[in-house]
């Protein structure tokens, strides 16, 4: 959706997904719903990025030139094999990033870990000034609970963790 500007996409055979890629495909598709407002809005405006290894055996980072930044993502493993229902080889990862305002995003997905690198002019170095779980609710953003430290490693990734489809917004500042 977000790296090839898509309207929406139409998988085959989906009625016979089984568990627990049943449970992901459809947490995937509640995200897509509640961002449906926000995607159209950015959609063409080189304004969002989307990750997605080529599969499990293929987790080599990424990166993406987005707002300002470029983002350096990679991609997390469940850290056993009950996360994902005894599927460890077969884990999703993958997500979709929309700049939102200056040094602001909106992170989607699962099993990504992503640091920041400025990429224009101005302080060199980049920090995370807030990050915030939340929901959109009608094309609004539904404030959850603030992330600190320990969830972003001091201030130096963001992250999603495997297994589960989260939704964060992130604030970036820089600085000397």
């Amino acid at each position: 959706m977000g790296q090839h500007n898509v309207i929406g996409f139409s998988p085959f055979s989906i009625e016979s997904v089984a568990e627990p890629a049943r449970g992901l495909l459809a947490g995937s598709y509640d995200i897509l719903g509640s961002l449906a407002p926000l995607i159209l809005d950015h959609q063409g405006k080189n304004e969002m990025a989307g990750f997605l290894p080529e599969g499990p055996e293929q987790r080599a980072p990424q990166q993406a030139r987005l707002g300002g930044y470029t983002l350096n993502v990679s991609y997390e493993r469940p850290a056993s094999p009950a996360t994902q229902g005894g599927q460890a080889s077969d884990a999703v990862s993958g997500g979709l990033a929309i700049a939102v305002g200056p040094d602001e995003f909106i992170f989607a997905g699962t099993g990504l870990v992503v640091t920041f690198e400025a990429n224009t002019p101005g302080p060199p170095l980049v920090g995370i000034l807030s990050v915030q779980e939340g929901k959109y609710v009608e094309g609004q953003w539904r404030p959850g609970r603030w992330l600190n430290g320990d969830q972003t490693h001091q201030g130096r990734h963001l992250r999603l963790a495997p297994g589960k489809f989260d939704l964060q917004r992130i604030k970036l500042y820089r600085y000397r």
